[in-house]
């Protein structure tokens, strides 16, 4: 049985950037990745390698949008 994806959708949209919508999803591994890559850039913000790591949270949490409907489904 599929989870429910309008859950995952309102996981993704309130707290996506710590990857909460895909440790819903089942996929813990990602979500963990995605967290420690939020967590690392916001403490290192200030020394511009948290810049990077933040924007690439960013442009995974835009892929997701298309993504999170498949994954809830599964």
């Amino acid at each position: 049985m599929g989870r429910s994806v309008a859950l995952a959708y309102v996981l993704w949209f309130f707290l996506g950037y710590l990857g909460i919508h895909r440790m819903y999803c089942g996929r813990v591994g990602s979500g963990v990745v995605m967290l420690a890559l939020t967590v690392i850039g916001g403490l290192t913000f200030p020394i511009v390698v948290g810049h990077l790591l933040l924007f690439i949270v960013g442009v995974w949490w835009l892929v997701d949008l298309f993504l999170t409907a498949g994954m809830a489904e599964r």
